[in-house]
């Protein structure tokens, strides 16, 4: 009878460890975000699928995951949430360029400007996509913070894993 209580308890807690390790599993990150020099990520604050690092001043780099349904390409992502941007959020697009992050996957990244009062702010996006999700690196603040935060945003985007 002894024997028969341990083999249970033995099975039991390889039960529990296996759906402890399949729960991490599926809470993961479908990316890996690159948190920059002078950033600090908001841990614990945000859903599994999002991440979030800020300055002192303010300056905030996302990430966010979405799938991709309906299945588009990323030509049709971008017009869709440049749309968006235009007529929702009254944003206007002052650049956009085609960018790699380092392991190889081309995304498309927009610069969009908004005047809040007197004070300029910049909006940063960058969309990515592959045949499962479509992923959203964006960055945003004041004009003289991102100016002055460029290159640690450079490097995120750069940086930027998905997985």
């Amino acid at each position: 009878m002894k024997h028969r209580w341990t083999s249970n308890l033995f099975v039991a807690a390889r039960v529990l460890a296996l759906s402890a390790a399949l729960g991490a599993f599926a809470s993961c990150r479908p990316f890996v975000p690159a948190t920059p020099p002078g950033f600090v990520e908001l841990e614990d604050r945000y859903a599994w699928n999002e991440y979030r690092a800020t300055t002192a001043d303010g300056v905030v780099i996302g990430i966010r995951a979405f799938k991709n349904e309906p299945k588009g390409e990323r030509a049709f992502w971008v017009r869709a949430i440049e749309n968006r941007m235009r007529d929702v959020g009254a944003y206007a697009l002052i650049e956009k360029r085609d960018v790699k992050n380092r392991g190889g996957l081309t995304g498309t990244e927009m610069v969009f400007g908004h005047d809040e009062g007197d004070e300029p702010y910049l909006y940063r996006l960058t969309v990515f996509v592959t045949d499962d999700r479509v992923f959203i690196v964006e960055a945003g603040g004041s004009k003289p913070q991102m100016e002055r935060q460029a290159q640690q945003i450079d490097w995120s985007i750069k940086n930027f894993l998905q997985r």
